[in-house]
């Protein structure tokens, strides 16, 4: 099973000159969420299910270089009569575009948007040339992946689905990304092609019937993330996309969407969700308050495993409430907005209902720390905790009673931590390092400690802490009390853990 929070990947597997082999794939791939240290595994570690995300575009120059020689006389003599420079290297002994099986444009880029990239590789050309490269090189592909899986058409308007191969290499097809851009046409010829769609990415703003037809179509629809949600001024409450996806909804294994309008359609929908394993809900903007206390859970969620919450924790209380000592994972993001009342309320509720919890990230105040205790008391199978807080700087006294709670409660399997906010000195973390000599090898992930408090400290003093904290994690790393100590700040521990597959 797999704790992927966000899936995406692009690169290419192969190299031009090797001969592709069973166990090998090339792919031009859905990019994932993750940054570079992710791909180091470590004994111990359950290994992430795809490879590292590669978004370099050289790269991606070379294997597009690769591809347009695959291309075929027409579509070249096509491209040149407008302009296009083709390279003119001889064409590769190998069929690499046929062992394609994820094909995906869009790329995040450092400022958290997609960039297409298209855009990137064929940057010396206009919009109109880019459209055409696009266009022959996705025919290429249609007529050529025979075992094509994950296929992204966010913002592609040419049909796609009349590609001479569309047929019989579309209707296999178990992954689609679209948006409302697409246009009507195009959703529904996919519609008609696609039947086995087993997952749903949506990135959806707006209505489009041909996105109704698409997801109605659907024969063995497991999953659907919807990226954004429709434009609150919506109030058509015959949303035909909103009621194909509640027709499917007792099929959803995993749903990911957010909550930006009224509460009915959701409602609905959470009332339907009975074979639910993966559910994230969130709030982009974290402002519908007034439609968080309006949503009810009144089914059980007994197969319930993943539960990611960025709205009111009140919303995460209600559904663990429901669950049926089936959550393995608990991830909540946005908790500096919530009163005491409602971290004690939550935390109470994951001492009661999940005693087979694995995996919390849970944001922490001193006031719950008694019932914080209670936690992990109760949830003897606890393996890795994110703890974070709203300030760094607040007193580290309350840095150092979490690092006591931790050695005087934790169940035998917490060895893997990330604490941000968590502020306490390197004095105290020795001290907590000593201490776990007789408890499993450690895991210690972005980890603030007051070297990195460079404003307060001289530029002598920040070097001399640094160092010394290098010196303690290498003692403690040789004595077998600490397996990793992961420095950098972007680092997200849970993605490395791989073993919730949806």
């Amino acid at each position: 099973m797999n704790f992927n929070i966000k899936e995406t990947r692009v690169g290419l597997e192969t190299e031009p000159g090797d001969s592709p082999s069973s166990e090998t794939t090339t792919t031009v791939t859905e990019p994932r969420d993750l940054s570079p240290s992710e791909s180091r595994a470590e004994p111990g570690d359950i290994p992430p299910s795809e490879p590292e995300a590669n978004y370099d575009v050289e790269k991606a120059k070379s294997f597009f270089n690769t591809v347009l020689l695959q291309l075929p006389e027409e579509s070249r003599s096509h491209l040149i009569k407008r302009g296009i420079n083709l390279p003119n290297q001889r064409k590769p002994s190998y069929d690499y575009v046929s062992y394609c099986t994820h094909i995906k444009h869009l790329y995040p880029s450092d400022e958290k948007k997609e960039n297409d990239i298209y855009e990137s590789v064929f940057k010396e050309y206009n919009q109109t040339r880019q459209q055409l490269l696009k266009e022959e090189i996705y025919k290429l592909f249609i007529s050529k992946c025979s075992s094509l899986k994950y296929l992204d058409i966010t913002n592609i308007n040419f049909q796609l689905y009349g590609f001479p191969g569309a047929e019989a290499n579309l209707s296999k097809l178990s992954q689609l990304a679209c948006n409302n851009n697409n246009n009507t046409q195009v959703l529904e010829g996919f519609a008609k092609l696609c039947k086995l769609i087993e997952k749903l990415h949506i990135n959806l703003t707006s209505l489009n019937p041909g996105l109704a037809r698409l997801i109605e179509e659907q024969q063995k629809l497991r999953s659907i993330i919807i990226k954004d949600n429709f434009v609150e001024n919506n109030t058509d409450k015959q949303n035909p996309i909103e009621q194909a996806i509640i027709k499917k909804a007792k099929s959803i294994i995993h749903l990911d969407l957010s909550v930006e309008k009224g509460s009915n359609f959701y409602n609905n929908l959470f009332s339907k969700l009975t074979e639910i394993q993966k559910l994230v809900i969130y709030d982009n903007r974290y402002r519908n308050v007034t439609v968080h206390k309006q949503l009810n859970f009144t089914s059980t969620y007994p197969k319930l495993q993943v539960l990611q919450i960025g709205i009111s924790f009140s919303v995460a209380t209600k559904i663990i409430q429901v669950t049926d000592d089936s959550l393995q994972m608990i991830w909540l993001d946005k908790g500096n907005h919530e009163s005491e009342d409602q971290i004690r309320q939550l935390v109470q509720a994951i001492s009661r209902y999940c005693p087979k919890l694995r995996y919390l990230k849970i944001f922490f105040r001193e006031e719950v720390l008694e019932d914080f205790k209670q936690l992990l008391d109760k949830c003897s199978l606890l393996e890795g905790l994110y703890i974070y807080r709203e300030s760094i700087y607040a007193d580290d006294n309350i840095g150092k009673k979490l690092l006591d709670v931790l050695l005087d409660s934790a169940p035998p399997n917490l060895c893997k931590f990330q604490l941000h906010y968590c502020y306490f000195k390197i004095d105290t973390l020795d001290q907590f390092l000593s201490k776990w000599t007789d408890k499993k090898s450690l895991y210690l992930y972005p980890i603030l400690v007051n070297y990195y408090e460079k404003r307060f400290l001289s530029k002598e003093e920040y070097v001399k802490n640094k160092i010394r904290l290098n010196d303690l994690i290498k003692k403690y790393k040789e004595e077998g009390v600490v397996k990793r100590f992961e420095t950098s700040k972007n680092f997200m521990f849970i993605n490395h853990f791989a073993d919730l597959n949806f």
